[in-house]
């Protein structure tokens, strides 16, 4: 279906965009601002080290992450501190933190 301005694209003409895997990381946090602890997703073993030592009793292991013992606001400022920004975020009751940090 074609709307107004719009332009039929197929694959074979779309322009070749490289993509260098090693320059941006990004991690997901995600919890509720009521909530005294939050989960973390994608970290590397250095953040996830500097997070326990942060905040104890985090590092239990979630599916594909880990649990931080503080307030999600606390935990996005500790990454900001590693270098992180959140670049999106979603959700209302419950909601997840994209964060980028350039390498």
């Amino acid at each position: 279906m074609e709307t107004k301005g719009s332009k039929n694209v197929s694959a074979s003409n779309l322009t070749t965009i490289p993509i260098t895997e090693d320059s941006v990381v990004y991690v997901a946090i995600k919890g509720s601002l009521h909530a005294h602890d939050c989960s973390a997703f994608a970290l590397g073993q250095e953040e996830v080290k500097a997070l326990v030592k942060k905040f104890p009793g985090s590092g239990s292991d979630v599916v594909n992450g880990i649990t931080i013992k503080t307030n999600v606001l606390h935990a996005i400022n500790a990454m900001g501190q590693l270098g992180y920004k959140v670049v999106s975020s979603t959700g209302e009751a419950e909601i997840t933190w994209t964060l980028q940090r350039e390498l």
